[in-house]
């Protein structure tokens, strides 16, 4: 209703003009160079009108004339930037349906027609590596590294590329690159820090770690249980190398310190230590250890640690060790050795009770068996046992992705993970049984017990064990010696065979699952180009 009202006004004020206009329409003259022109006022208006529109007209059309060049370039510079995204955009829809020829081809038709080296470098690196070309792909990623906005990106394809390669030394300088480019991106920091330590250097390692807590990467307690492998494995590279100019005890001290559980640790520090006539020092290191997570290998180092002493005295000592975790499987199974040992029968079986009770693991199979040797009153019974350890469940082992072992490694073979192990029972495997394992065994003409029980570890997959008594007394080694061995043994962790199996297979990372030729996988993603951290990160 109100613009009604106003557009009644504004035809009104128009009408009121004119009828007033039309009333006095005055006259209007113009003099010029002698000449004289007189008109009304109306018309004098309508023809200064019509010249100010032909004014204007003349303007626009040249204003036009001149920028259509520049037009015309920016039709063109548009058409082009169109035909770019659109090949752009369907070469990233060959490289994820696998297409290698129709993704290099779209991907080289963008790079020539955008100015945009960050997307079409990208996906021409990408081409590269789907239709297998290790060569171009590595060209494209660096020439990436020559503009400054797709540097970072490039380090990251070379790096992916040098790993692909199995060029390690490589792949650990394109990380550390990248890590001194962006000190808050997690794979660059933790490709560094893994590869330094994997070729030795484990001073470039700490200092990594150093600048990994600076930048908020871990949190200070993965830091500290980082520190603590770190040394361990330097440690350990010393230990295996025999460079008697370096001492690994104080890196073993310090490790120790950061975690006083981590068994790889507290083992061999508690064996340097001893070997240096330091037996308090290492005794108390395994004890306090023990405490909150006893190992078998601790077991081993305190069964050693004193030499020549008798094997009354160790039970003693062992009783000690146990007290400190009395419920602990390990505690039973330390305290039944030191015992078989020095034929304390009574005290063996008292301890080995509690766990022939549950679900007997291999180790304490084996374990039974050699009681029942060295006591020597029921050879039936040991073969029984060995048997019994063809099919019996597995002892705790290092577990890891793809991996299994006995031996504790800072890196993990094949997947290159930093203390990825764990300290537990390995997955049984699916679809398999139990096969049906007789007690007995029966006995050819001419086949003593000590053959039957060897031929029996053979078949059972029983590794070798450990013996822990070389220092003791002439009486017992006499008696070890007469009982083959088994006595003074002592079976490794973590054994473990598969049921009806020849031979136990050695550790070693299960084999990778297979691509079939004709599947085509595409190739692995350079990463985000992100300048954000990506938070912490649990080792």
């Amino acid at each position: 209703m109100v613009r009604v009202l106003i557009l009644f006004g504004v035809i009104a004020a128009l009408s009121a003009s004119a009828i007033w206009l039309a009333d006095n329409p005055g006259e209007l003259t113009i003099l010029w160079r002698g000449y004289e022109v007189r008109a009304s006022f109306i018309t004098g208006l309508f023809a200064i009108s019509f010249a100010t529109f032909l004014v204007l007209l003349a303007y626009r059309l040249f204003a036009t004339f001149m920028k259509s060049p520049a037009g015309f370039t920016s039709f063109l510079a548009s058409r082009r930037r169109r035909k770019g995204y659109k090949a752009l955009s369907r070469s990233m829809v060959a490289i994820a349906a696998g297409d290698a020829h129709e993704a290099d081809v779209y991907a080289a038709q963008a790079h020539r027609l955008l100015n945009e080296p960050a997307m079409t470098l990208l996906l021409a690196a990408q081409a590269a590596q789907l239709r297998g070309d290790a060569a171009g792909a590595t060209k494209f990623f660096e020439e990436m590294r020559t503009h400054e906005e797709t540097a970072f990106l490039g380090l990251r394809g070379l790096y992916v590329q040098a790993e692909r390669g199995g060029d390690k030394m490589a792949a650990l300088d394109y990380a550390q690159q990248a890590f001194q480019l962006r000190p808050h991106t997690e794979w660059a920091a933790e490709a560094s820090f893994v590869g330094e330590i994997a070729a030795g250097s484990f001073e470039a390692a700490a200092a990594t770690l150093d600048q990994m807590l600076q930048v908020k990467l871990i949190t200070r307690d993965v830091g500290r249980r980082r520190r603590a492998v770190l040394l361990t494995a330097q440690a350990m590279g010393i230990v295996a190398s025999g460079d008697v100019d370096s001492d690994a005890v104080p890196l073993l001290t310090e490790a120790v310190e950061l975690e006083p559980d981590f068994a790889p640790a507290v083992a061999l520090l508690a064996r340097l230590v001893g070997e240096r006539g330091d037996i308090k020092k290492a005794a108390r290191v395994i004890e306090r250890a023990w405490a909150t997570r006893p190992h078998p290998d601790l077991a081993d180092v305190y069964l050693t640690l004193v030499p020549g002493e008798l094997p009354r005295d160790r039970v003693r000592r062992v009783k000690s060790l146990a007290a400190r975790n009395p419920g602990a499987g390990e505690s039973y199974m330390a305290l039944a050795r030191a015992a078989i040992a020095a034929d304390d029968f009574t005290t063996a079986r008292e301890a080995m009770n509690p766990l022939v009770a549950r679900a007997p693991t291999v180790r304490v199979c084996e374990l039974m068996a050699a009681l029942e040797t060295a006591e020597g009153e029921d050879k039936e019974a040991a073969r029984g046992w060995l048997a019994r350890a063809l099919a019996a469940p597995a002892d705790p082992c290092w577990i890891g992705d793809h991996y299994q072992s006995e031996d504790w490694v800072a890196i993990v073979p094949g997947t290159n993970k930093f203390d990825q192990l764990v300290w537990q029972v390995p997955p049984a495997k699916q679809g398999s049984r139990p096969a049906l394992i007789p007690m007995t065994v029966p006995q050819e003409a001419g086949e003593t017990d000590e053959e039957i029980l060897a031929e029996m570890r053979v078949t059972a997959g029983v590794k070798p064990l450990r013996n822990f008594e070389q220092n003791s007394e002439q009486k017992f080694e006499e008696n070890s010696e007469k009982n083959s061995s088994v006595v003074t043994e002592t079976p490794v962790s973590g054994s473990t065979s598969d049921v009806g199996a020849a031979s136990p297979p050695s550790p070693k990372p299960a084999d990778r699952a297979t691509v079939p030729e004709h599947v085509v996988v595409a190739p692995d993603d350079p990463g985000i180009f992100d300048d954000e951290n990506e938070g912490d990160r649990r080792a």
